[in-house]
């Protein structure tokens, strides 16, 4: 039985539920599952970097390089100028994927209403399960954890918050992201949001939170007392509102997505600049053959195709898109309408970094074959999921278009915060 509901719990409409739902967040989770991995990167500054470069972005940094304030999204030659002899790592998907699949194991037992957030966070409905009348939410957190311990590795700790829904129980976990065990509901919710800010609340980046600001909405308490009148000025419509205003009290809402996703993109940085035509031809190939994969996995397609090109050493930058008459999701069909946009970069520059992208997303799989079209076919589909299964498995160079066989690898296979590359799973925006 549960803390009896205070008034002003109910002033402010709060959810006075017994939590029954976890989120597990690994912590530092790449560089955490190297350290485990490898021996001799334990207890040393680590980052894990989208390439081995110093302009790449660091996707995950180790406990001792965030305690000298080398952070997630940092470059790499920023981590170096505040610790010269920290180690840089490129991401190892497969070893993250295993991870995953063994945390995903991990909370199955406890609940089959299980949700796979992201690469490294889980969430766990415990309603009606044995667990949850025996030991608590909080006592499952606690076994949960212990099994990440045992299962995953020694060197790998898991932050579990507990709540009445999965956005809270986030916003739970979030605030202790070093092993922690943390609960928000009606009895702490208001001193919890007391002493955040708004980009501490999960989906409030900095840009949103200027627009909360505008409207007069300045702290998460002035969010969650905030009318509609308020968030119409903060250029959010009814529907939304009403949406922040459910779950700011701690609320289920619909599914954890705040919004559906609106483009799927990929880019590289290149070790060297190039203004070779043939060399960035490749890139792009490869970069459309990972976009198109990413639309599959989330039974998705598009109709605008987008490039954009960072020029080296000035920085400056070019970019340029294209709608289609008909969505697409195949390698081949963004690499030739990309390889058109491309045509228009001035070629005597040098590239630093090489992005395409596709936006105008529609759901569903292939769309109705066009009897006079001479594109994709129920053949070439199932040529393409194959593809994408063996790629799944054993990574992006396993399988090569012939004009890129035998070049050195380019683009390495990257995973997303959220998305866990199997090509079950459909990716968060």
């Amino acid at each position: 039985m549960g803390v009896p509901p205070s008034e002003e719990a109910i002033r402010l409409g709060l959810n006075t539920s017994d939590p029954a739902t976890l989120v597990i967040d690994l912590n530092c989770a790449f560089a955490s599952i190297e350290q485990q991995h490898d021996a001799a990167l334990r207890g040393r500054p680590l980052a894990i970097a989208a390439y081995a470069t110093n302009a790449a972005t660091i996707v995950s940094s180790s406990r001792e390089a965030r305690d000298l304030g080398i952070k997630t999204g940092m470059r790499v030659f920023e981590a170096k100028a505040i610790f010269p002899k920290i180690l840089i790592r490129e991401p190892n998907p497969p070893l993250y994927r295993d991870a995953s699949d063994r945390l995903m194991e991990i909370v199955e037992r406890h609940s089959p209403d299980f949700l796979r957030m992201s690469i490294d966070e889980a969430s766990v409905n415990l309603a009606g399960t044995p667990g949850l009348a025996k030991l608590g939410p909080e006592g499952v957190g606690r076994v949960i954890k212990s099994a990440v311990r045992e299962e995953i590795g020694e060197y790998v700790t898991c932050s579990v918050g507990v709540s009445t829904s999965i956005w809270m129980a986030k916003q739970a976990s979030n605030l202790d992201k070093r092993d922690g065990l943390q609960r928000i509901d009606h009895t702490n919710l208001v001193p919890v949001f007391e002493r955040l800010q708004l980009t501490d609340l999960s989906g409030i980046a900095e840009a949103t939170a200027a627009r909360l600001r505008r409207a007069g909405i300045h702290t998460p308490m002035d969010f969650l007392r905030a009318t509609g009148g308020s968030m119409m000025r903060a250029g959010m419509h009814s529907e939304v509102s009403e949406g922040w205003g459910r779950r700011l009290r701690g609320y289920e809402v619909s599914a954890f997505e705040s919004a559906a996703r609106k483009s799927y993109s990929h880019s590289h940085v290149m070790a060297r600049p190039t203004s070779s035509q043939a060399e960035l031809e490749e890139l792009l190939m490869r970069l459309s053959d990972m976009v198109g994969r990413r639309l599959r996995s989330a039974q998705r397609r598009g109709r605008v195709v987008s490039i954009g090109v960072v020029y080296r050493p000035d920085a400056g930058h070019f970019s340029k898109q294209t709608t289609l008459p008909e969505p697409i999701s195949t390698g081949d069909e963004i690499y030739q309408a990309a390889l058109k946009l491309l045509s228009a970069r001035e070629p005597r520059r040098l590239v630093g970094t090489l992005g395409v992208g596709l936006s105008g997303l529609s759901e569903g799989g292939p769309a109705q074959m066009d009897l006079f079209a001479k594109g994709a076919t129920p053949r070439r589909d199932k040529v393409e999921a194959a593809v994408d299964a063996i790629r799944n498995r054993f990574g992006e160079d396993a399988v090569q278009r012939l004009r890129l066989l035998g070049r050195a690898s380019v683009v390495r296979d990257r995973i997303a915060f959220g998305n866990t590359g199997h090509p079950d799973e459909k990716e968060r925006g």
